[in-house]
């Protein structure tokens, strides 16, 4: 759905109706393993903000996690407050189903 045809047809086709960079995250990741196993440097520019160089840093980022990953802290805490909420969900429901069933069987 590119080119003039499209755009012509929608408020938002000049926008989003032309392709501007067709080259793939495994494209650049791939081109970035290349450059790494060649010698040369990397396509990234600079190290990123994960790459501390110290032990304390690398639990520090497992624990906590980076800004594009989730640490075990957040993993953790996610999992715990679904199953609370699930569980809470639940209880409610049971209540008032059991409180509209009860009250129909006591007549």
């Amino acid at each position: 759905m590119t080119g003039p045809a499209a755009g012509g047809r929608s408020p938002i086709g000049s926008r989003y109706g032309v392709r501007v960079n067709r080259e793939s995250a495994y494209e650049m990741l791939q081109a970035r393993a290349a450059g790494r196993v060649t010698g040369g440097s990397p396509v990234s520019a600079g190290p990123s903000s994960g790459q501390r160089g110290t032990a304390g840093g690398k639990l520090e980022e497992l624990l906590w996690g980076t800004k594009g990953r989730q640490g075990m802290v957040e993993t953790l805490a996610r999992q715990t407050a679904r199953a609370m909420g699930s569980q809470i969900g639940r209880q409610i429901l049971r209540g008032l189903l059991g409180g509209l069933a009860g009250a129909s069987r006591r007549r």
